[in-house]
């Protein structure tokens, strides 16, 4: 029970970071925009679970990632919304976000996640995405400092992490948060930790972090 309790505050407490209004952004242009976020855009899409993980970690708490492109031809920008619950919770998400995607100069890919105001309206948008029709990119909130920069890897996956010491967060002890992430053909793995002034560590993922895997896939596949 102590196990599951750790495992169920640290999703908890890594979906409850302060939001900001959405800041001044230089835009891509489209073409750019569309070419240089691929495969990344359609790997980053789809439904996972890191069910496999919690059958053989019991650290791990089985719970579902959903995610589904919106908004196309809004701006320069692509956007995509996730949304996370509990394998055996569908009906009541963690987590959920639009995150914005655009290419930097240097190759990098830039990933802001942003929140929305009464998320819990547009709860199940990854099947239904007309629940957010009535939502718009002005509405949301970005999490500033929050940002990721992806790379590709000679692998070929991105790999990614927000910036040390620019996330704040005020849950649980703790004053920032540094999060990773890595997004290949066929999972995403979010790693979360989250440390005080004393650079302790307070909560965060166990292990190597939640690896959801594309379902229908199993390891080694």
């Amino acid at each position: 029970m102590t196990q599951l309790m750790a495992a169920l505050l640290g999703l908890f407490y890594a979906s409850l970071i302060w939001a900001a209004p959405v800041p001044f952004v230089t835009a891509p242009g489209p073409h750019a925009t569309q070419g240089r976020l691929e495969p990344l855009l359609s790997w980053f899409s789809g439904e996972f679970s890191s069910q496999e993980q919690a059958t053989f970690d019991a650290r791990f708490t089985s719970a579902e990632l959903r995610l589904v492109e919106i908004w196309p031809g809004e701006g320069p920008f692509r956007w995509v919304y996730a949304e996370q619950f509990l394998t055996e919770r569908a009906q009541r998400p963690f987590r959920q976000r639009i995150y914005r995607f655009s290419p930097l100069p240097d190759g990098r890919i830039l990933m802001a996640e942003l929140t929305m105001p009464r998320a819990t309206d547009f709860a199940g948008a990854w099947r239904r995405p007309e629940l957010l029709d009535s939502l718009t990119p002005q509405q949301l909130s970005l999490r500033e400092g929050c940002e990721i920069w992806l790379t590709r890897q000679p692998s070929g996956e991105y790999k990614g992490q927000t910036r040390v010491g620019h996330c704040a967060t005020d849950f649980g002890g703790a004053t920032t948060l540094v999060q990773y992430l890595w997004i290949g053909p066929d999972s995403v793995r979010l790693l979360d930790r989250a440390y005080d002034n004393g650079a302790h560590q307070r909560w965060g993922s166990p292990g190597e972090g939640y690896v959801y895997l594309r379902k229908g896939m199993r390891h080694g596949e």
